[in-house]
């Protein structure tokens, strides 16, 4: 049965603001989450709201406990406590709070970024329902829920681990695409339309910077020509594709756009079309451009898990590690680099590189991820700056010593 005040909450805080289906998929399942607890408490949130009489300081200490477990873990916890006696936290009175004793038992609790994001959405919600049905009370249960968050270990500021967000250098990318041309004597792959269609899955990769879901979801007919200056793009889809029925479905986690795609890329696209992908047995019923070229084709896009065996694969051919989301960092690295160079020429500015950056990744305005990028490509030039300097002062150091030995008698 739905319920309309979690609906709403995600329609105004997540829908509105263009929010990627994963990450509101990802706020429902914390709210169900969230309504399984309670409902285990006896607390009845939109009653206790519409009443005025908000979660207690206990409440929330108690409701922070579940949500630091994984879901399976809570369920079975609760079926064995259900058949006990077990005093629940139902009265607002602190010599009740002060009778019940919450029993740490770290097995099945779930990690610190999970627990760290149900707390943060468990907060949001609950202070949404006080303030939106008894909007005369000010509520604190926002402050008394993220009073008990542990810090995001995931999102450290203070650390920048170079490795996790490792990009190919210029070198490495070199390598990448001269081993997937079909015609490489290193080719990973036998069969000639497998070489064709990975061959363009790397290159769009490269070309365009989008996400390994992004690519999955591209349709035949996502490529199109402008009628007006006759240049071929592409349209990357960010909506929920319903009739997708992979298993894994792949989604977009980003804004839906437009990307243009080049002559040599274009080129690429019409040869594997034309001559590579059309004698896939049953083809002609998938809507989806990249499909498993095996022996029985079940009607579905090529996978994830497929994809990431491509990465594997040619990971172990070029004896480094080469995953999807490598190749859009790569991107930002080139676009860093571009931008750069025209900011220099006078051709834009910082702020304009950065929009177009947004947009061409599909960010949201109002989303951190350019800045991080541009951050990132900063930071590394930094070092290299660092570096420089390190070593001509070192060479005018060692050209001093040696003018010094030459002055000295043995």
């Amino acid at each position: 049965m739905p319920m309309p005040y979690p609906n709403l909450f995600v329609t105004e805080h997540y829908f509105k603001t263009s929010e990627a289906s994963n990450t509101c998929k990802a706020v429902f399942d914390r709210l169900k989450y969230l309504y399984e607890i309670c409902n285990f408490l006896e607390i009845d949130l939109v009653h206790r709201s519409l009443r005025g009489e908000f979660l207690t300081k206990a409440e929330v200490s108690e409701i922070v406990h579940w949500a630091s477990y994984k879901v399976d873990s809570f369920r079975e916890k609760r079926e064995k406590l259900k058949q006990t006696k077990v005093v629940k936290i139902t009265k607002k009175s602190n010599l009740e709070a002060a009778r019940v004793s919450i029993v740490v038992d770290k097995d099945g609790w779930c990690d610190i970024d999970t627990t760290y994001n149900r707390i943060t959405t468990f907060s949001q919600y609950v202070s949404w329902l006080d303030k939106t049905l008894f909007p005369s009370k000010e509520s604190e249960t926002e402050i008394l829920f993220k009073s008990h968050r542990s810090r995001k270990i995931g999102r450290k500021k203070d650390t920048y681990d170079e490795e996790k967000y490792k990009s190919l250098s210029s070198a490495e990318m070199s390598v990448v695409l001269d081993i997937v041309r079909p015609d490489s004597p290193r080719n990973p792959w036998k069969r000639e339309s497998i070489q064709y269609r990975n061959h363009l899955i790397i290159h769009m990769y490269e070309a365009l910077g989008i996400r390994r879901g992004e690519l999955l979801k591209i349709r035949i007919d996502d490529v199109k020509t402008h009628p007006r200056n006759g240049r071929r793009y592409v349209t990357v889809r960010s909506e929920t594709d319903l009739e997708d029925n992979r298993a894994d479905r792949p989604e977009a986690k980003t804004l839906g756009r437009n990307i243009p795609m080049d002559k040599r890329l274009s080129d690429m696209f019409d040869d594997f079309v034309i001559y590579h992908r059309s004698n896939v047995k049953g083809v002609e019923k998938v809507p989806y451009l990249f499909v498993p070229h095996g022996y029985s084709l079940k009607k579905n896009g090529l996978s994830i898990s497929s994809v990431d065996k491509i990465m594997r694969e040619i990971s172990q051919s070029v004896n480094f590690n080469v995953h999807a989301h490598a190749l859009r960092h790569s991107w930002n690295d080139k676009y860093s680099e571009y931008a750069d160079r025209k900011i220099a020429e006078g051709r834009t500015t910082h702020n304009k590189a950065e929009s177009d950056r947004q947009k061409l990744m599909g960010w949201s305005e109002t989303s951190e991820m350019a800045k991080w990028y541009s951050q990132r490509y900063e930071r590394r030039r930094a070092f290299e700056v660092g570096l420089e300097l390190q070593e001509k002062g070192s060479a005018k150091i060692n050209k001093a010593t040696e003018a010094h030995d030459e002055d000295v008698n043995y």
